[in-house]
């Protein structure tokens, strides 16, 4: 059956979009395999800048693009696999540094990273070039193809979690681009020698990727990481024996030498015993950076003697209750499960949130972990931690989080960007209601000098159990810290108070110990250290108000705002107090940079355009409204579709399915609403209508349910999925109708003008997720998600009603007429 152009059209529009969002969401798996987050921010934001590009070029180019439609596509198919294998190549080989000794030396290697994002930039520009073209193409039906343009998005957030999941990241683009190319082919065969000649070297390179993978895609690990010193010291059977991809990380698993405490940074999570250090042969990291011990554990108690000296047992130095029932958030290695095991546990239940950790565990490194996977008293579960015990009323007798993201409190400050809901007040209220009558909550992290991570999980403990009733929480608390330096802390919180007898036990463990030492407890001096001192104060008057002249933001994170690792203010920039000068405020500088070079290519692709377009007379008297019509609709859209993608990730338990669901019901349902916008605007009369029903669906949505969503975690994951997508759907059927309305109207009026909307929205939607995220970190995710209900309702009213439309149509009629 042959297909029409209409046919194809779609199809292609289908196919790029689809391939499109893989390979966004696949390129930024990569990079942030290697880059700390705050420079994966950067070169992931950037890379979208491609598109704002491709309306620039199809300003200029569209005619000639159009009148060799079928050669142009397949041209923009096989560059897109060339660029985007050669920036990947090129990217994995970069030799990169991240580790800012200063704010300058920051500023130097934020900067240093923007080539890459441009590289990786460039192939996003040829899949703006075939679904902007096709879009401005006044012979084609604007709505129905914007529908297949988001249902191809749509279909891809859902595909690329089983391609991660079952090919990796690699692999993954390998596919995506040989889909992209045979597709192109298929859909728009081409007829010059140019395009065939291209198209037949895509292949050739897809080929030789597959056929040389493992030289092809080799990453130089940045110096100064963990696998760059696994990488330099590789020697015989030490080095990396296993990479395998999550759809939420990189699980990379190395055979390492027995640790030496002496060498080490963090000593007091290793202990002093040889006979025990000679058991650490490997190690697990996620993306190179959060690192985990795998003990080899041969079943036996003495297997395992010395580890009672780490860190990690503090709890179960404290505790009183006999075989206690243990809950572990964040299984890595297993280093917390042997734990347990030493000291008698009679069940471990483990969370795991990443498959490829679990698989590993149970799979690959069967016979090195299955002493104690096998165990009758572990239950592995995989999931995610908070959700797991929001779902079961079971209660532990310890409660274990050992730096769970640990790699987010190192001096880059890599994950201030990454929101994280396993310290918030509610994610602290919810582990006190786990904990039995003599349970304690053992939460373990990196800390800062002075003292900001750890204090901040103090502060947010000792809210947590005035909520609970807790009148002297000072009572319930014991920390320990490395010494001599602090870099390292152990938050211990008990549901009752601590007994005399189990401070003793703590304070007599510690003591004998020369890697770490007591940090805060009942009795202490308030001068001894910042925890104590905060401790001492009793009060939740004066406990705020130390909280609100600390230098740094160590209040409770909540859901709302789970940015539990960003401690700057905006101040910071210009602090007059050296302390805070020594330190970097990451996300401030980054989004100053980030908006600095987006809005230097924000004026590049609108006043470029409109240069060349004013060159050939071509107007339209309602250009600055439609400028604002397309930038609002780009913002709008982001703004609602990343604080729907925060607000119901916990919601459904995984950050696979806030992906995997949410986006691809809100994709989905704006194509429909595209597909259907002419009924609706038929109903509505105007788009600023949809404006108030989109206003009045998110208001409803934000005070009657979402205020009820925790109680819902309980039921059934289909029954959760259909929640969301009810939510999702209304929203989405609105936000499909702005942009196809408008390019609908511009068509007619001003048909050279419509590459320049294309691209003017696409750099807004690059700006908006700088805009975003820095917004829901500074006045949080309901302020994000009400915040677009004023850009919409000014988008509404930007774009000329039908009437000013017409007149526009027969002015620029009668211009084409008049004689030269």
């Amino acid at each position: 059956m042959r297909l029409g152009p209409v046919a194809r059209a779609c199809g292609l529009a289908f196919l790029t979009a689809a391939c499109t969002l893989c390979i966004q969401i696949l390129v930024h798996r990569a990079i942030s395999a290697k880059l700390l987050n705050n420079f994966a921010f950067l070169v992931i934001s950037l890379t979208m800048l491609g598109f704002a590009l491709s309306g620039v070029l199809l300003t200029r180019l569209l005619p000639r693009f159009l009148s060799r439609l079928p050669d142009a596509v397949t041209t923009c198919a096989a560059l897109l696999v060339l660029t985007l294998l050669g920036a990947t190549i090129l990217f994995y080989d970069a030799d990169i540094f991240q580790a800012a000794r200063n704010r300058p030396h920051f500023v130097v290697l934020f900067l240093k990273t923007i080539p890459y994002a441009l590289v990786f930039a460039v192939p996003f520009t040829f899949c703006g070039l075939i679904l902007g073209a096709l879009l401005s193409s006044p012979e084609l039906p604007t709505r129905r193809v914007y529908f297949y343009d988001l249902l191809g998005s749509a279909v891809g957030a859902f595909a690329v979690i089983q391609v991660i999941s079952a090919l990796g990241v690699e692999n993954g683009l390998l596919l995506s681009c040989a889909v992209m190319l045979t597709g192109a082919v298929l859909l728009a065969p081409p007829h010059g020698p140019v395009a065939r000649s291209l198209a037949a070297a895509a292949a050739v390179a897809i080929a030789s990727c597959v056929a040389f993978e493992d030289r092809a895609f080799v990453m130089r690990y940045p110096k100064g990481t963990v696998l760059d010193g696994i990488t330099a010291n590789a020697r015989g059977e030490y080095g990396i024996e296993t990479v395998v991809w999550d759809p939420v990380a990189r699980i990379e698993v190395s055979r390492i030498r027995p640790v030496d405490p002496e060498r080490m940074f963090y000593r007091s999570l290793v202990g002093t015993n040889q006979a025990f250090h000679a058991r650490f042969k490997r190690m697990l990291t996620q993306n190179n950076n959060a690192w985990t011990y795998a003990v080899e554990y041969d079943g036996t108690r003495e297997s395992l003697t010395g580890i009672e000296e780490t860190i990690y047992a503090a709890a179960y130095q404290a505790a009183s209750v006999r075989a206690p029932r243990v809950g572990v958030v964040g299984v890595g290695g297993g280093f917390d499960i042997l734990n347990a095991l030493y000291f008698g546990a009679s069940r471990v239940t483990a969370v795991e949130v990443n498959a490829a950790t679990v698989s590993l565990l149970r799979n690959r490194y069967r016979d090195y972990f299955r002493h104690w996977v096998d165990d009758p008293r572990v239950n592995l579960v995989l999931g995610e931690g908070r959700h797991y015990l929001w779902s079961t009323d079971e209660t532990y007798d310890v409660l274990q989080l050992s730096g769970v993201d640990s790699f987010a409190g190192t001096a880059a400050a890599a994950h201030v960007f990454s929101e994280n809901y396993l310290y918030t007040a509610e994610a602290f209220d919810l582990y006190l209601s786990r904990l039995t009558d003599q349970g304690i909550l053992n939460m373990m992290r990196l800390e800062y000098w002075p003292p900001r991570e750890m204090l901040r999980a103090l502060v947010t403990a000792v809210e947590a159990l005035r909520r609970a009733g807790v009148a002297h929480p000072a009572d319930h608390i014991l920390m320990l810290t490395d010494t001599p330096s602090p870099v390292f802390t152990a938050l211990l919180v008990k549901k009752t108070p601590f007994t005399a007898e189990e401070r003793g036990r703590i304070v007599e463990w510690a003591d004998r110990s020369a890697q770490f030492e007591v940090s805060a407890a009942p009795g202490m001096s308030p001068e001894a250290t910042t925890y104590q001192l905060f401790l001492s104060l009793d009060d939740p008057k004066r406990e705020r108000a130390f909280v609100a002249g600390y230098p740094w933001n160590v209040a409770p994170a909540g859901d709302d705002r789970p940015f539990f690792f960003n401690y700057s203010f905006w101040w910071h920039l210009f602090p007059a107090d050296s302390t805070v000068w020594a330190n970097t405020p990451v996300m401030e500088y980054s989004i100053l940079i980030l908006g600095g070079v987006v809005a230097l290519a924000t004026l590049a692709c609108i006043y470029v355009p409109l240069r060349l377009l004013a060159g050939r007379a071509a107007t339209t008297p309602a250009r600055k409204r439609y400028g604002v019509y397309f930038a609002g609709a780009g913002v709008g859209y982001m703004a609602v579709e990343i604080a729907l993608l925060q607000k119901f990730g916990l919601f459904l338990g995984h950050p696979n399915y806030s992906l995997s669901v949410v986006l691809a019901a809100l994709l989905l349902t704006s194509g429909l609403g595209s597909l259907f916008s002419a009924r609706i605007l038929s109903t509505l009369r105007e788009i600023r209508f949809v404006s108030y029903v989109l206003a009045g669906l998110i208001l409803a949505e934000y005070a009657l349910i979402f205020p009820r969503l925790s109680g819902l975690i309980g039921l059934p994951f289909a029954a959760r999925v259909l929640i969301v997508f009810a939510l999702v759907a209304p929203l989405g059927v609105c936000l499909g109708t702005f942009v196809p309305t408008a390019l609908d109207r511009l068509k007619p009026e001003a048909p050279s003008y419509v590459p320049w909307a294309w691209g003017l929205n696409g750099i807004f939607s690059v700006l908006s997720p700088v805009l975003s995220i820095a917004f829901s970190m500074t006045s949080g995710i309901n302020a994000l998600l009400l915040g677009s209900i004023p850009v919409y309702l000014v988008t509404g009213f930007a774009l000329p009603s039908l009437a000013e439309g017409a007149e526009a149509v027969a002015l620029s009629r009668r211009a084409a007429t008049k004689p030269a």
